[in-house]
């Protein structure tokens, strides 16, 4: 990871406004949003201001083509479904991706959800065949970690490094079983709360679901 060696990433979104704060004394009131998907009239990329409605948004952007049968904030791995577009624009609205049902079937798995029940019907039991470890940026064990969110273990899954998760959506994307593996550890982190120690002994904040998500 670039933090290991003292490298800060940064995105084009964030330097901009670093420099509209520094330069101009400019507080952050707006983002640059990318609205796609096969469910909208037209993609674009609009600069909004935080607290404007998604429904405003898609509105601008010529309407959905039909009603959406998904929508997500973010890319379709590492966003998270929205509950409906009313939800407003905050500060880590990067993208929006509205899902025609053509689209959904394709990545029923895209956009995490804290509602777990929809695919538990859909997924089959995990067969162990190691591809979601594989795959694992973090090193970690993605499906010891689907175990122990459901046996309510958290002290075994913080053990298994259960904080250093990315939540990057790369082991429910290969799980031939189809079990949303990522959506599993993110329900979990939230259990546990705020501040936790990972491997390295970084303090990390877990973010978790955003507000909007809370049931």
């Amino acid at each position: 990871m670039p933090i290991d060696i003292g490298v800060l990433c940064l995105n084009v979104g964030t330097l901009f406004a670093l420099h509209q704060a520094v330069t101009q004394g400019m507080p952050l009131i707006s983002r640059v949003v990318t609205i796609t998907g096969n469910g909208i009239a037209q993609s674009q990329n609009r600069e909004v201001l935080f607290g404007t409605p998604i429904e405003a948004l898609l509105q601008a952007c010529g309407g959905a083509t039909a009603e959406p049968a998904k929508l997500i904030m973010g890319g379709p791995m590492m966003g998270f479904a929205l509950p409906s577009a009313e939800v407003p624009i905050v500060k880590i609205s990067n993208c929006i991706l509205v899902l025609g049902e053509s689209q959904n079937e394709v990545m029923p798995l895209a956009g995490k959800t804290r509602n777990l029940t929809e695919h538990q019907a859909s997924h089959q039991p995990c067969i162990r065949c190691g591809d979601c470890v594989s795959v694992c940026p973090a090193g970690l064990l993605p499906q010891q970690l689907y175990w122990f969110a459901k046996s309510g273990e958290h002290g075994k899954a913080e053990h298994h490094h259960l904080f250093d998760c990315i939540e990057c959506g790369a082991c429910a994307y290969v799980c031939p079983s189809k079990i949303p593996l990522v959506q599993y550890t993110a329900r979990q982190r939230v259990k546990f709360g705020p501040n936790v120690v990972s491997r390295e002994g970084r303090m990390l904040l877990v973010i978790g679901w955003r507000p909007a998500m809370r049931a």
